[in-house]
């Protein structure tokens, strides 16, 4: 019988394409949701701007973060995948703060 290769792990994948994957993936889904606020005049277009670019910054880094934990856990680093996601986390919400900050 031959084994399914859907669920197989690969450690193969960089996190850099999947940085430009998950930015723009979030980068879309902010432009849909910006458009319908802009089209309904909840938002402007500077607004939208924002938005596009804090949500694809933020599914670029989690993207990224995401793969290299999961290729560490295709090499069986657990513990190290562990630490790379809690210091994922904490490096996106520095950068939560500093998009606040910047907005202000």
């Amino acid at each position: 019988m031959q084994e399914n290769s859907l669920f197989t792990l690969s450690s193969t994948r960089l996190p850099f394409d999947h940085f430009i994957s998950g930015a723009l993936i979030a980068g879309m889904g902010a432009a849909a949701l910006g458009f319908s606020d802009y089209l309904n005049n909840r938002a402007t277009k500077k607004d939208v701007a924002k938005k596009i670019a804090k949500y694809a910054v933020t599914g670029g880094f989690v993207g990224a973060v995401g793969i290299h934990a999961s290729n560490l856990i295709a090499q069986k680093k657990y513990l190290n995948a562990a630490a790379f996601t809690a210091a994922g986390i904490g490096g996106l919400l520095i950068a939560e703060e500093l998009i606040k900050l910047e907005s202000k």
